[in-house]
């Protein structure tokens, strides 16, 4: 599939390399709910105080005193299949393939998962792999790509997950930069959150 993307955006922009965000694919989207509402048993150490301003100016519109969650868009990913398929294998389905209920103790898996991955792509080697990558006069074309040589290993802890527009399915560069950056992020956000904070994990394409 991701083969065949390439050779659309190369006849679209005549260049030899795809850029993520010129073609439609897979969105992904991780949102912290924080609970802020207040109650007069509350000691005043325990009370958030929530402030709404519109240039500068107070925001009539939104109640502080009613305002009970603060949701925050702590996460974003581009066609990192493989994350993808760790939530929809391991959280609370809410909305079918779109919306997951996630807790703390499932980031801190993925975020374990994601350090297993690494460690094996860090001890194999590379091999180049022909892939299909679309047609040309009545017949189908080849791209050679440099893929880890340890799919057996990768298959047991995070596959790839295919999909229309879920972009490639190779043990790549590309699919390691994914957990790399993920890990980067859950070793920033897990240390500031607790588990009274709520988390939704949500996909578009």
């Amino acid at each position: 599939m991701v083969g065949v993307l390439k050779q659309i955006v190369q006849t679209i922009t005549g260049t030899g390399f795809l850029n993520r965000t010129q073609i439609m694919g897979l969105d992904m989207y991780l949102y912290k709910k924080t609970y802020v509402k207040q109650w007069s048993h509350q000691k005043p150490e325990d009370q958030f105080e929530v402030k709404v301003k519109r240039g500068g100016v107070t925001y009539p519109n939104i109640k502080p005193e009613r305002v009970s969650y603060i949701q925050e868009q702590i996460m974003y990913w581009r066609k990192a299949n493989q994350i993808h398929g760790w939530f929809t294998s391991n959280t609370q389905e809410l909305t079918e393939e779109v919306l997951y209920r996630v807790t703390l103790d499932d980031l801190k898996n993925l975020l374990d998962t994601c350090k297993q991955v690494l460690d094996v792509l860090s001890k194999s080697k590379m091999k180049t792999v022909q892939v299909r990558s679309g047609w040309s006069g009545g017949q189908e074309t080849y791209s050679d790509v440099e893929t880890y040589d340890c799919v057996d290993e990768v298959m047991e802890l995070l596959p790839p997950t295919q999909g229309f527009f879920y972009g490639s399915d190779e043990i790549d560069e590309w699919y390691k930069q994914s957990i790399e950056e993920t890990v980067e992020f859950l070793e920033k956000e897990i240390p500031l959150s607790t588990d009274d904070d709520e988390f939704e994990y949500y996909a578009s394409w």
